[in-house]
């Protein structure tokens, strides 16, 4: 019986280390199985996939005419670089005019409600369910990010460096363009801008652009912009019918 047991362990490991030496070829990586080293044949040129969107789509990119086509030689802002600096590349947030300020296409009410359903279930459990980047993967120490709302009082100050608050940067101000040296409020950079950080991600934040459609990270976006009016929006300017809500939910809060 024992020996019968070896035999089968033996067995069983000699499969195994076949399995592992296997070739695993990668799509358009090198691989020895052709004569020009690659696993499968590129693309024709100018071939798309069915659905699939230019990359000069607003929809795509988030940014405008002018954020598309500007070069590095002509940028706009680099004569605000010395010679030995790196100049912004494309899709820098070095000026709000290199993003779109519009939506694609109409954001109506079942928009909106998509965008929250996907911002609860990617975005919520770090940026927390009303924006203020209070998730429940910061209550565990991880990197607090920015809070889509200002500090009414200007005193809160953005929590940026490792748990820290900053000593520069005021709470609900885009770290992105505060890198190129303008103190932006999150409340008005272009919708383009927190389209493109949904897709490419931002410092701890992971790019979402395989796990979200375009679509709907424009939902997102434009949720994101729904709340920050729900947080921001001054109660005396709402409908007598909305205030007397309001009214009836803080008094419910005190009893």
């Amino acid at each position: 019986m024992r020996s019968v047991c070896l035999l089968l362990v033996i067995a069983a490991a000699g499969c195994q280390q076949k399995m592992a030496e296997q070739p695993a070829p990668r799509a358009y990586g090198r691989s020895d199985l052709f004569d020009n080293h690659m696993a499968s044949r590129p693309l024709e040129a100018g071939t798309m996939a069915r659905g699939q969107r230019l990359e000069s789509d607003p929809l795509v990119t988030g940014l405008s005419e002018k954020g598309r086509t500007i070069k590095a030689a002509d940028f706009s802002g680099a004569a605000a670089y010395s010679k030995d600096s790196v100049v912004p590349p494309q899709g820098a947030p070095s000026e709000t005019d290199l993003f779109v300020n519009e939506f694609p296409f109409p954001m109506g009410e079942s928009d909106l409600k998509r965008g929250q359903q996907r911002f609860n279930i990617f975005c919520a459990l770090c940026h927390g369910a009303a924006g203020d980047a209070a998730g429940k993967i910061v209550e565990r120490g991880y990197l607090r990010p920015p809070s889509y709302h200002t500090d009414p009082a200007g005193k809160a100050f953005d929590w940026s460096t490792f748990g820290q608050p900053s000593t520069e940067l005021p709470q609900g101000y885009s770290r992105g363009f505060f890198r190129y040296g303008k103190k932006i409020p999150l409340q008005e950079v272009p919708v383009g801008y927190i389209f493109q950080v949904i897709t490419w991600g931002y410092g701890g934040m992971a790019d979402h652009a395989s796990q979200i459609p375009a679509d709907d990270r424009w939902r997102i976006t434009a949720y994101i912009r729904a709340l920050q009016m729900s947080q921001g929006t001054d109660s005396q300017k709402l409908p007598p019918a909305e205030q007397k809500k309001l009214d009836g939910g803080n008094e419910t809060k005190k009893h």
